[in-house]
């Protein structure tokens, strides 16, 4: 008897291949931490910055008050981490810390002012996105760090940014996201974006972050509200569904129109309408100092301080003399739990040595 029916088709059993070692420490993942004693409002805000920077970033990290700055670096190479984001406060303003691991170079920004997650969702009629954005990284945008080296002197107090520190500020921003690969970019994860706009006549970098969000333009709206799945539409007094289709309304409206981008190969008509909606939390920083190191180091630049040539020499070699003192005693540690290690060895093989020698006795006897 011919066997009837399809040929049945196999569905995926086996799990995607793993990223290679290479592929993984191209991809640039981080630790946002707090250092010291803050308030309750600075731990929401390393909480969303988390949020922030997923799915590359430890969003559940553990953090004690014995846990030092060095124990996070220490373990870093281990999970592939290249950045560290530092929050801290005192009673003066809030700082935040980026750092390059594991060489440096560190920014510290002071936070001026930020507005948490859920404020920016509670001051929103209809607030969008869902844990699903998070599951990709985000679009970086960088706007006003470029531009010539005659740039206008900014006004936020201090020295204004110039280009070689608009730069440093550009790649260390734009390090701590993954880089686009245009030829196998799915625009379909491309769910959140976050941009960092330098404004010059204040001097101050602000941080947005963003939730995209797509949808069709040409259709009516009986058949948009068909569209969406998470909704059942009301056809409660329609006869059939074709009334409610033609009774739903008229074309999207000339704003929605505007809004429309055209991105192909994400509906058949290619015609799209992407709106931002934002997600939180919202900063205003103002970089204060540049380092060489991991939090220590040479200060590459400074806002409010003005050092001469050799005031420079001087506190450069004083970082290289406590760089090298870091380093001594890290080698004497070292060196001390290796022979404290050898000691507790040799004892064991003592014991060993002398319960053999137990045992032989009570053959003897």
């Amino acid at each position: 008897m011919p066997r009837q029916g399809r040929k049945r088709k196999k569905t995926r059993t086996e799990k995607e291949p793993e990223q290679g070692e290479r592929q993984k420490k191209l991809i640039p993942r981080c630790f946002v931490i707090k250092r010291g004693e803050v308030g309750d409002r600075i731990k929401d805000l390393v909480q969303d910055f988390r949020n922030v920077m997923m799915p590359n970033s430890a969003k559940a990290l553990k953090e004690s008050k014995s846990n030092r700055v060095e124990d996070f670096i220490a373990v870093a190479s281990h999970f592939n981490v290249t950045h560290l984001i530092i929050f801290s406060a005192t009673k003066a303003a809030t700082y935040m810390k980026l750092a390059r691991l594991p060489q440096g170079p560190t920014l510290t920004f002071r936070v001026d002012s930020f507005t948490l997650a859920r404020e920016v969702r509670a001051a929103q009629r209809r607030p969008q996105g869902s844990s699903r954005d998070f599951t990709s990284p985000p679009l970086q945008v960088l706007n006003g760090l470029g531009g010539p080296k005659d740039s206008p002197e900014g006004t936020g107090g201090g020295k204004s940014l110039k280009m070689p520190e608009r730069q440093l500020l550009a790649e260390m921003l734009r390090g701590t996201f993954p880089a686009i690969d245009v030829p196998t970019f799915n625009q379909a994860e491309c769910r959140r974006a976050a941009l960092f706009h330098y404004d010059r006549e204040n001097d101050a970098i602000f941080f947005r972050h963003f939730v995209v969000g797509r949808r069709q333009l040409g259709l009516e709206r009986g058949i948009k509200k068909l569209t969406k799945f998470n909704r059942l539409p009301n056809l409660s007094g329609k006869a059939d569904i074709a009334d409610f289709v033609t009774g739903g309304g008229a074309v999207t409206s000339e704003s929605e129109v505007d809004e429309a981008a055209e991105i192909p190969g994400t509906w058949k008509s290619g015609r799209v309408a992407v709106r931002l909606s934002e997600a939180g939390p919202r900063l205003r920083l103002l970089l204060i100092k540049a380092e060489e190191g991991v939090c220590t180091g040479g200060v590459m630049y400074h806002r409010f301080l003005t050092k001469t040539p050799s005031q420079q020499q001087v506190l450069q070699e004083r970082a290289r003399q406590r760089q090298k003192l870091k380093e001594r005693n890290a080698r004497l540690e070292a060196k001390a739990k290796a022979v404290k290690k050898r000691k507790k060895d040799k004892s064991k093989d003592d014991d060993e040595e002398e319960d053999k020698a137990d045992l032989n006795m009570d053959d003897d006897d």
